[in-house]
Order: C-alpha cells, then sequence, then structure tokens
C-alpha cells in the first residue's frame, strides 16, 4: 500500500459476506524482556514484549499433532508456493531452517532450524545463539521449497525475535515489527507467486497486542503477501497481501480496530463493492470485519482469497480456539482509485511489515503464514485453522 491518496469513481457494488463477531475480550498480560523458560508447547498466557529475552531455557519441543497447513493444503490440490514460520514446520516432511537470527552483541548470524521432520523450532539452539543479548530475524526461509525467502541486511530495519508464552510457560519465538522494520523478496520470487489476474489465497498468524503504528504515523502497513516486484506504488490491484493493523486513511472495519483487511494499493480494503476508498466516515466501514482483541495470548488468524478477476473474500479468527468468521465475500472494489481494481494485476513480490511502496510504518508480531496459487475450498480453512488452534494456546 502507497501512503498517497488517489481519485474516486463509480460503479454498483458487490455482496457482502456474513458478518462474525468480536473475540472474546480481555487484555494481555504486559509481560517483560526477561528469559524465556519451559519445554514443550501449547499456552494461555501472554507474550513478552518482543524485543528483548531470549528463547526457552528447556526443550527444544518435538513433534507436533494433526494434519500440518501445508499438507492440508496439498491434499486438497491447492498446494502452498510460500511458507514461512518461525515456530514450527508447516509440512510433515520438512526438517530445515525456519529462520536466520542476528546476534546483537557482535553481529554474527546463525540459522534457526526445526528439531526434526515435522517438528517445532529448536529452541535450545536459538536460546544459546541469542543468550545475555537481544537477536533480531535478517532471514525467514521458505518452506515451500520454491526459494521464497525474505531478508534484510540493514541491521537496523531487521525485526526483533520476540517471543509469546505457551500455557506450560515455553516462550515460543515471534517476528517483531515495531516500525520501519521489514523483510522481503520483491524481485527474486519464483514464478509460483501468483501474477496478474490469477487466484490466490494467503493466511497468517499474528499477535494482536502488537498492532498498531509507530509514533506519529497512519501505520501504513503491516502487510504479508503479494506485492509489487520492486519498491514503489503502481496502482490499483497491483498489490493483494492480508494487512492487520487499525490504519483508517482508507476503508476500515468496525470499532477502531485491529482489523484484517487486505491491502490492494491505494486502498486497505475491509469489503469491496461500492465501498468508499478514503476515508468517508461510514460509506468506508464495514461493520461484518470487526476489532479483534481476544483471550490472552490474543493470536489472530487472518486469511484472504480472490479470483483475481471478479471478487475476493476475508475470513478471521482467534488462533487459540474456534472457527474462522467472515468479514467479506463479494466483489473486489468497484470504485476507482485513480484506476480500476477489477481485475487486479499483482506482480508477485513478497513482504513482510511494510506496503507496496516501501511505507513500513505499521507495528505487529508474526508467527506463520503461506502464499497459495488457488482459492481454497472452505474444508481447507477450517482444517488449517483447527490445526492452528492446536498449537497457538
Amino acid at each position: 500500500m502507497s501512503t498517497s491518496g488517489g481519485g474516486n469513481g463509480g460503479a454498483s457494488g458487490g455482496r457482502s459476506g456474513a458478518g462474525g463477531v468480536t473475540g472474546g475480550g480481555g487484555a494481555a498480560a504486559a509481560g517483560g524482556s526477561g528469559t524465556a523458560g519451559g519445554a514443550g508447547k501449547g499456552g494461555a498466557s501472554a507474550g513478552g514484549s518482543g524485543g528483548a529475552g531470549t528463547a526457552g531455557s528447556a526443550g527444544a519441543g518435538g513433534a507436533q499433532s494433526g494434519t500440518l497447513p501445508g499438507d492440508i493444503a496439498a491434499a486438497a490440490g491447492t498446494p502452498m508456493v510460500a511458507a514461512h514460520a518461525v515456530t514450527r514446520a508447516l509440512f510433515a516432511a520438512y526438517n530445515g531452517k525456519l529462520f536466520q537470527a542476528r546476534r546483537a552483541s557482535d553481529g554474527m548470524t546463525q540459522d534457526i532450524n526445526t528439531v526434526s521432520a515435522g517438528g517445532l523450532v529448536d529452541l535450545n539452539a536459538l536460546n544459546t545463539f541469542c543468550a545475555s543479548t537481544t537477536c533480531t530475524v535478517a532471514k525467514l526461509y521458505d518452506q515451500a521449497g520454491n526459494g521464497n525467502d525474505m531478508t534484510q541486511a540493514t541491521a537496523a530495519n531487521q525485526p526483533s525475535v520476540g517471543f509469546w508464552t505457551a500455557a506450560d510457560s515455553t516462550k515460543y519465538p515471534m517476528v517483531v515489527s515495531k516500525g520501519y522494520q521489514w523483510l522481503r523478496n520483491r524481485a527474486n520470487t519464483k514464478k509460483t507467486i501468483p501474477v496478474g489476474s490469477s487466484p490466490q489465497t494467503e493466511y497468517f498468524v499474528v499477535h494482536g497486542d502488537y498492532a498498531g503504528a509507530a509514533a506519529g504515523t497512519n501505520g501504513c502497513c503491516y502487510d504479508y503477501g503479494n506485492m509489487e516486484n520492486h519498491i514503489g506504488d503502481d496502482g490499483p490491484g497491483t498489490m493483494s497481501a492480508l494487512y492487520f493493523g487499525t490504519a483508517t486513511d482508507w476503508t476500515r472495519g468496525a470499532g477502531a480496530g485491529p482489523w484484517v483487511m487486505l491491502d490492494m494499493e491505494n486502498g486497505v480494503f475491509a469489503g469491496g463493492g461500492p465501498i468508499a476508498i478514503l476515508n468517508a466516515g461510514n460509506a468506508s466501514v464495514n461493520m461484518n470485519d470487526p476489532s479483534l482483541k481476544y483471550a490472552s495470548p490474543n493470536i489472530v488468524t487472518g486469511l484472504a482469497k480472490t479470483d483475481g478477476t471478479a471478487n475476493f473474500e476475508i475470513k478471521y479468527g482467534n488462533a487459540s480456539t474456534g472457527a474462522l468468521s467472515i468479514a467479506w465475500n463479494g466483489s473486489l472494489p468497484t470504485k476507482s482509485n485513480p484506476t480500476s481494481y477489477i481485475p487486479l494485476h499483482q506482480q508477485g513480490g513478497i513482504s513482510l511489515g511494510e506496503g507496496g511502496d516501501g511505507s513500513a510504518m505499521g507495528t505487529g508480531a508474526f508467527s506463520e503464514g503461506a502464499i497459495i496459487a488457488a482459492e481454497t475450498s472452505d474444508a481447507t480453512d477450517t482444517a488449517i485453522q483447527a490445526n492452528l488452534t492446536s498449537l497457538y494456546k
């Protein structure tokens, strides 16, 4: 998304999807920067402050239960073309690199792997490497086998290795962006990332307590997914990336946010059809897209899919429990800003923590996400969400 505005246009609208409700409330505990603890997985207590602290001091994790998201998608005939996670393997057969950590004390880097095929993150390796210092994320590896990694070479712009705390007190890593911190791969993605008006599905798991804006900014844009193949604003429909945050310059959901929305360039969208793109009060609001604040650990699932030519859908849910709800299921935006969003003109670059033109003023924390070069079925979405709720507790 660009921070710039644009023109307007007119056309008749789309159909709105069935609404959802806000998650059960409850603020998460403030957390702190101290050392992590415990072993195993699961959890219901809140995570730490993100930027500081070290990984769990015991236990490297173990095998996961159930069918993993990458295998769910593949079995349905809609395989992932990019898959990123710092918590775990997303495929039962994956036994390799999750992310590259850089420690502040000496600038050295180390790849952090799974503990085994289909397993969780190697917390012992992360704890040892980051002991008595802090770490950032220099690279996020693509588990789908397509080389769609995302990197950041500049230390000051690398997101922090933060931690959320599970019920058994294990602290699992997450990628924490405090503003002006991002990972990207714009020009070197493989042809598997959707381009033009090709269909696409994306999902991510993000941490609600970290959603917001860098001080004095509009919070554009904490995105994950498909965007321009260079740093620039190429106009409506040239990106289709998931967004989670509180930005209100364009459309928005109910309340004060944060909301799961879809950034399609020159507009972040809570819904489509005739929705007013440039913050026109109630005309820019989709009341079926609620502000999300769940009980601790307040972890959010966001999912968006599009046929690329006419329609898109946004789903959201609590990654710790329950099913996904629909915020929008209908037409792509029918107004122009200044050109049309129908069809999309996706370019196939990918980023985490920034918009298409490089605007990185949003804050957020990321655990996992994936891009699929097809529209998934509702059954696939349901199965992926069920697997998420078995872990992010």
